[in-house]
């Protein structure tokens, strides 16, 4: 039992490659891309405005923040705006529409998508 069982064993493993993990992360034609999402931003609610997920208001920019208004109230405030929602909202004539796409009803916090 002792040298030829030693031989019998010693082949039955083979080390190789995951090749289906290698092949399913590999980019080709078939390959699923993710779309690109829309940039979140943050905003508060401004007073005891009443906001829900799938409402619009139009930005602003007054000083250094921008104010969502719905009519002329106004209802939330992104209090530091990126460089690039700047830029974007600057292209548009200083005014952009903000989606409300969800929200935080513990501390009132909104993300918002820019368009």
């Amino acid at each position: 039992m002792g040298a030829d069982f030693k031989e019998k064993t010693k082949k039955s493993f083979s080390k190789c490659w995951d090749n289906a993990a290698l092949g399913a992360n590999t980019p080709d034609l078939f390959s699923k891309v993710s779309d690109h999402a829309p940039d979140r931003f943050e905003a508060e609610v401004l007073g005891n405005a009443q906001l829900e997920v799938g409402d619009s208001v139009a930005l602003r920019f007054e000083g250094h923040k921008l104010i969502g208004r719905r009519g002329i109230s106004p209802v939330l405030v992104i209090a530091s705006p990126s460089p690039a929602l700047i830029r974007s909202v600057a292209q548009g004539c200083n005014i952009a529409r903000a989606d409300i796409v969800a929200s935080d009803p513990i501390s009132g916090v909104f993300e918002v998508t820019i368009s």
